[in-house]
C-alpha cells in the first residue's frame, strides 16, 4: 500500500476503499465472549468486500486484497478496569482468532484471504452508540459535552428538542446545519487526556500497533505547548519506527479554542443539571414523537419549562432547555418538499467511507435520506401490480411477493 485513508487507520492502495467494523472489548464479560463478537464482525466486513462498485479499478484492488479493518474502541475504559496486561492478551488472542476465521471462510467463499484484518479507528461517532471512549483516545474529562452536527431536515431534530437536548445553529452554516449537545459521563476511574503525557499516548498507540493493528492506528496525541512542544521532534524521531502515522494537537487550557468544539469539559454539577432536563423516555422510545411525548408526560406539554410539541413544529425548532422563551433556530420543521429536495441535492456528495468526522456524519445522514427516498419509490412501484391484480380479482403469488 502506498497511502492511507484520511483518518489514517487503514493502509490503502490507490482506488482501494476502507471496509471497517468496530468492536468494544470493555463491554464483554470475558475473552470468549469477545471472540464471538469478532466472529460476527469479521463476517460483516468480509461480506462487504464481496460487493461491486461502479469503478473497475476499485473492484480490481478490492478483489485482490479483501482488506478489512476490525477496530476496537473503549480502550481507555478497558485499561481502567482490567489493566494493560489483559488488553495485550485479548488483542493477541483476538487477532489470532480473526486469522483463523479468515482462513476458514475465505476458503468457503473461494476468495483470497484478507491481506490485513485489524485497525484502530478514531470512532468519533460510532463509539457513542455503545457508550465507549473513542478508539484508543482518553476522554476530555469524566464529564463533558459531546457535540454532533446534523442537517436541519433530519427527522431526529424534533425528537432531540422535545427530549431536552440543547440544539443550536452550527456556526458558519446556520441555514442548513444544527449542532446538538449531549452531556456524557465517561465513567468512574477513567483517566482524562489531561492526565496523560505526550509520551504515554504515543506509547499506547505503538502498543496497539504491535499487539493488534496490522493496518494502522489512528491516534491524535494532545501535548502541552509549554512543556512538551520542544520534544515533538524527538518524539517523532523515536516513534517513526513504531507507528505508521500520527497527528498532534496542542492541549488547550479550557477546550474552547473555537465555537462548538466536538468535546468540551464540564463539571459534575453542570452534568447533573443538564441530565435533569433530558427526557430519556422520549430518546429511547421508538414511537413517533407525538406519542412518545404523550406517553411520557400525559399530554402535549414537554417539560416543566413549558415547551410543547406545537412550539417545535409550528414556530420553528425550539431549544427545549430554554423554556417557553427559547429562540427559534430557523425555518419551520414543516419545510416544503421543494426546499427539502434542494437540501438533499446540495448534499450530493460521496463521503469518505465510514469516516467518523462531523462533516462525514453530516453527509452520511443526508446520503441515507436519499437512499430511503429511493427505496420508498421502488416499494411504491412494486405495489402497483399488486393493486392492479387485486382490483381485477387476480392473485399475487408468494413468489411475486418475495421477488
Amino acid at each position: 500500500a502506498s497511502g492511507g485513508n484520511p483518518c489514517l487507520e487503514q493502509t490503502l492502495e490507490s482506488f482501494e476503499l476502507c471496509c471497517l467494523v468496530e468492536t468494544f472489548p470493555a463491554k464483554h464479560a470475558d475473552l470468549d465472549d469477545f471472540k464471538r463478537t469478532l466472529d460476527a464482525a469479521f463476517h460483516y466486513a468480509k461480506t462487504v468486500t464481496l460487493g461491486e462498485t461502479q469503478w473497475d479499478a476499485t473492484n480490481s484492488v478490492m478483489r485482490r486484497n479483501r482488506r478489512i479493518g476490525c477496530s476496537i474502541s473503549g480502550v481507555a475504559q478497558f485499561i481502567s478496569s482490567r489493566g494493560l496486561g489483559e488488553l495485550r492478551e485479548w488483542c493477541e488472542a483476538g487477532y489470532d482468532e480473526l486469522r483463523d476465521i479468515d482462513a476458514k471462510y475465505s476458503a468457503r467463499f473461494g476468495i483470497p484471504r484478507s491481506i490485513k484484518l485489524t485497525s484502530v479507528k478514531p470512532s468519533g461517532s460510532v463509539s457513542l452508540l455503545a457508550g465507549a471512549t473513542p478508539g484508543l483516545h482518553f476522554p476530555e474529562s469524566r464529564f463533558y459535552l459531546r457535540r454532533m452536527r446534523l442537517p436541519r431536515t433530519s427527522p431526529l431534530v424534533e425528537k432531540l428538542v422535545l427530549a431536552g437536548i440543547h440544539v443550536e445553529p452550527a456556526v458558519g452554516d446556520e441555514e442548513q446545519t444544527l449542532v446538538a449537545e449531549f452531556p456524557v459521563d465517561a465513567g468512574e476511574g477513567v483517566r482524562s487526556v489531561h492526565e496523560l503525557s505526550m509520551w504515554e499516548q504515543l506509547s499506547l498507540a505503538a502498543f496497539l500497533q504491535r499487539h493488534w493493528a496490522d493496518n494502522q492506528v489512528s491516534c491524535t496525541v494532545t501535548f502541552d505547548p509549554e512543556t512538551e512542544a520542544a520534544s515533538l521532534a524527538s518524539a517523532l524521531d523515536y516513534f517513526q519506527y513504531q507507528l505508521k502515522g500520527v497527528s498532534f494537537l496542542p492541549r488547550l487550557a479550557d477546550s474552547t479554542a473555537y465555537p462548538q468544539m466536538p468535546y468540551e469539559r464540564i463539571s459534575e454539577e453542570e452534568y447533573e443539571a443538564l441530565m435533569a432536563r433530558v427526557r430519556m423516555d422520549v430518546l429511547q422510545s421508538e414511537a413517533p414523537v407525538a406519542r412518545a411525548v404523550a406517553a411520557g408526560s400525559g399530554g402535549a406539554r414537554d417539560d416543566e419549562a413549558g415547551v410543547t410539541r406545537r412550539d417545535v413544529s409550528a414556530a420553528g425548532v425550539m431549544d427545549a432547555t430554554d423554556g417557553p422563551g427559547a429562540r427559534a433556530l430557523g425555518t419551520s420543521m414543516r419545510a416544503s418538499a421543494a426546499s427539502e429536495a434542494h437540501a438533499l441535492h446540495a448534499a450530493d456528495h460521496t463521503p469518505d467511507i465510514f469516516c467518523d468526522s462531523d462533516r462525514c456524519v453530516h453527509e452520511e445522514v443526508r446520503s441515507i435520506a436519499r437512499s430511503v427516498s429511493a427505496a420508498a419509490s421502488l416499494e411504491a412501484a412494486a405495489e402497483q401490480p399488486r393493486r392492479a391484480a387485486k382490483a381485477g380479482g387476480g392473485n399475487v403469488t408468494a413468489a411475486n411477493d418475495s421477488s
